[in-house]
Formats: C-alpha cells, sequence, structure tokens
C-alpha cells in the first residue's frame, strides 16, 4: 500500500470520521439488502458498513495488499473481496454501485463512469472538495 493514500486502521474507530461518514450515509441511501460493489475500497473499512447494514457487497481494489489487508480485518458474510483495476475489471451486475474518492485518480473518467452504469442503475460517488477540504500537501489529491 501507498503511504498517505488510505485510511488504514484495524478497526472503524481508527478511521477518519469523513471517510465513515460517506459509507454511512450510502448504507442509509440504498434499497434495504441490495447488491453492491465498492469500487476502489482499500482496506475494506467501507464494505464492512455496507455489509453491517445489511447489503450484499463485492469489494473491488487494485491494491492486493489493500485486499488481504481488508480479508483479515473486515471480512463478512455479505462482502467478497477482489482484486481489480477501476476502469479495466468486469463487474458484476449489481443493484448499486459506490465510488469514493477514486473518480478523481482516472484520467479520462468517462469509461470508468460508463462501466458503473452498465453494472448498476444507481451510483453513489464522491469527489474531493477542494473549497471545503483542500488537498494542499497531500500526495494523491
Amino acid at each position: 500500500m501507498l503511504p498517505g493514500e488510505r485510511q488504514v486502521a484495524p478497526e472503524l474507530s481508527g478511521i477518519r470520521r469523513d471517510h465513515l461518514a460517506r459509507y454511512e450515509w450510502a448504507a442509509r441511501t440504498l434499497p434495504p439488502a441490495c447488491s453492491v460493489v465498492d469500487l476502489a475500497c482499500g482496506v475494506g473499512y467501507g464494505a464492512f458498513v455496507l455489509a453491517e447494514a445489511g447489503h450484499h457487497v463485492v469489494a473491488i481494489d487494485c491494491d492486493a495488499e489493500a485486499i488481504a489487508y481488508a480479508r483479515e480485518h473486515y471480512r463478512h458474510e455479505r462482502v467478497e473481496y477482489r482484486v481489480g483495476i477501476a476502469g479495466a475489471v468486469d463487474l458484476p451486475a449489481v443493484d448499486a454501485a459506490v465510488c469514493f474518492e477514486t473518480i478523481e485518480h482516472v484520467d479520462d473518467p468517462m469509461p470508468l463512469l460508463r462501466a458503473l452504469r452498465t453494472a448498476a442503475p444507481m451510483l453513489l460517488a464522491s469527489v474531493p472538495n477542494e473549497n471545503v477540504m483542500p488537498y494542499t500537501g497531500q500526495a494523491f489529491h
């Protein structure tokens, strides 16, 4: 894993509040017990939050080390963790997709957005808002 790129903690209490809030919002916004893909899931805390809310999650990240961490610390019977690259992986057909803090990392986001639209009729996404929380000094934003 690249240092500083991800929120990494073995328990939810160690994850930054704004990062957890996105997934808590998604868990409430998604239809009950839906199937969802969490694209660029990182170390899996968000997929865990979604699963705890009753959703069935396919969580995908390009970093095999992050997926291994997720499987160790955020395993859940309703989560399947997979290694894959956003925009290059075949996404499963699901009820919804979440893609938080990822789109801004893709040079041309349109193919990724089209793939997400093909996989799911509902997309919940977020990107950094420089006007609210400047990312000065953050290498990944």
